[in-house]
């Protein structure tokens, strides 16, 4: 006769419950175990790791983030563009986030305009993402983040410096003054300056530098 245990998990997803029977802890425990909480013995860590490695258990998100009323989703804007700036910077975020325990749910717009924007940040706010990431460079594209609600959690990358908001960027400015300068007094008598799209914020930035 096989055991009713047995025949349950061969015909569902093994539950939190599963790990805690086969570990011999409580379910707190895996819960604790699974959030990295510190105040559990390593012995016990190693046991739950080692029944859900066994059993193949994989926490279920969405019941988590109900149960909690967090995320571990990150919510990303960003430009439908190859360009190595957008694209390296992606492939950073994404890399991080993995690092930290979070997924990201990435959501690309063709235009950098207030609708495209817009719709993008409601479809993860649809998502209960813990926070949005919007990589925002070109004037039109800030004038959406104007419109989200002040309780989103919103962080802009290259977007403009003089906005008063949550903002990952680089001195672009500083950048092209201390490399046009060090071209100068170097000893060159001209420093030509190739410029990147007029509208984005990083390519005015170095213009306004190398001027």
């Amino acid at each position: 006769m096989e055991d009713a245990s047995v025949e349950g998990r061969a015909t569902r997803a093994p539950a939190m419950t599963d790990v805690a029977r086969l570990a011999g802890v409580s379910h707190q425990t895996v819960s604790r175990v699974l959030n990295g909480h510190p105040n559990v013995r390593e012995q016990t860590r190693l046991r739950v790791r080692a029944a859900i490695d066994e059993l193949g258990y994989r926490p279920n998100r969405a019941a988590r983030t109900l149960a909690t009323g967090r995320s571990q989703l990150l919510g990303v804007v960003a430009p439908n563009s190859t360009l190595f700036g957008p694209a390296s910077l992606l492939a950073a975020f994404e890399l991080a986030a993995g690092t930290a325990g979070f997924s990201v749910s990435v959501r690309r717009v063709g235009v950098l305009d207030r609708r495209s924007i817009a719709e993008a940040v409601e479809h993860h706010r649809d998502q209960r993402v813990a926070g949005i990431v919007v990589i925002a460079p070109t004037a039109s594209a800030n004038e959406a983040l104007t419109e989200i609600p002040a309780a989103v959690p919103v962080v802009t990358v290259d977007g403009d410096p003089l906005r008063r908001t949550a903002l990952v960027t680089v001195d672009q400015e500083a950048g092209a003054m201390a490399a046009t300068r060090h071209l100068l007094e170097a000893g060159h008598r001209t420093v030509w300056h190739i410029s990147g799209p007029s509208d984005w914020f990083d390519a005015a930035g170095r213009v306004r530098g190398w001027r």
